[in-house]
């Protein structure tokens, strides 16, 4: 009986949590002006539009031109066209996979699995408009 109850509540946490998952809408995170924290401490400014996303980090300098292709509501694939940081080059036309796993109106938080993380890291990211 003991094993019976854990497998029920173990059923209706995992059903609870997948419908928790479905309610999030991040169609508000498909385009607009964004500010995410870089590991390095920079200040990564993010301008997103259908087809493409910029980013400027405030104090290297750098620049990116992602393209952005939704595969979901709530996930989408980077793919690396242009870059002005030498070191970043190398990953020209390859992709990273990311996930919105949580958000609130103003900001969400997004799991990205790139090459030099293949389990995953979360970022926090703002949305400014």
């Amino acid at each position: 009986m003991r094993y019976i109850s854990l497998i029920l509540m173990l059923f209706c946490l995992t059903g609870y949590s997948q419908t928790e998952t479905q309610k999030l809408n991040c169609i508000g995170y498909h385009k607009g002006k964004f500010v995410m924290s870089a590991p390095e401490g920079d200040e990564i400014h993010i301008k997103r539009k259908r087809n493409y996303q910029i980013e400027k980090y405030h104090l290297s300098g750098k620049k990116h031109k992602f393209k952005i292709e939704w595969t979901g509501d709530c996930e989408y694939i980077l793919t690396l066209k242009k870059t002005t940081s030498k070191r970043n080059q190398s990953f020209v036309g390859k992709g990273l996979f990311c996930t919105i796993v949580s958000g609130e109106s103003d900001y969400y938080s997004v799991m990205v699995i790139t090459p030099e993380h293949p389990k995953g890291r979360k970022c926090e990211v703002t949305k400014l408009r």
